[in-house]
């Protein structure tokens, strides 16, 4: 199954703060391996609040990656399309 795979960088200031479209499954891993390194925590979430399925605006199934440290730094989307 293909992915869409989405980076959100949440900088301190909105002028740090980008989005990167595209990436690949291996660029993605990657990015989560170099910032576990980094000593922030992977959280992986594929379930909201009340236990559903998350899912995109278009109904594709979405798991999302979480990257905890002081606070969330940053967020990577895994749209199955």
């Amino acid at each position: 199954m293909d992915s869409l795979i989405t980076h959100h960088f949440l900088g301190s200031t909105r002028a740090t703060r980008y989005q990167v479209r595209g990436l690949t499954s291996e660029e993605a891993y990657r990015l989560i391996g170099v910032n576990t390194l980094a000593g922030f925590e992977p959280v992986v979430h594929t379930r909201t609040a009340k236990g559903d399925q998350l899912r995109s605006r278009d109904g594709n199934l979405l798991t999302i990656v979480a990257l905890h440290g002081s606070g969330v730094r940053g967020v990577i989307e895994f749209e199955q399309v």
